[in-house]
């Protein structure tokens, strides 16, 4: 009888001190393709598409800023452009269809940054 209690003290002892398991870091959000972007309006010209993460403004590279006149999301987005970097200043935003085929005035050539989020 004592024996068995010696055991089952011991058993409780190691349970009481063992470390609890470690929980595993979250996976990193893959960048995807969002956005697709044109030089021209009708979706013409030269095509910018754009990878990245959900949620993440991105500057666009030297040879599409402040040239882009036509855009869209991809499926199950909506995607907006800035006309200032960082996504800054003032937005214009679409969706994948119909897109925007003509960006108004005040952001047709003048966008420097997009950032897309689910829709």
């Amino acid at each position: 009888m004592q024996f068995s209690s010696i055991i089952a003290a011991s058993i409780m002892a190691t349970m009481a001190f063992a470390a609890p398991a470690p929980v595993p870091e979250p996976a990193a959000e893959a960048a995807s393709q969002l956005i697709d972007l044109w030089v021209d309006a009708g979706f013409l010209g030269l095509k910018f598409t754009g990878s990245s993460t959900v949620g993440t403004c991105v500057n666009l590279p030297s040879n599409f800023n402040d040239k882009i006149s036509s855009g869209k999301a991809k499926p199950g987005f909506r995607c907006t452009t800035w006309v200032d970097a960082n996504c800054l200043g003032t937005g214009f935003s679409f969706n994948e269809s119909p897109g925007a085929s003509s960006f108004p005035s005040w952001i047709n050539d003048k966008s420097s940054s997009w950032k897309c989020v689910k829709a």
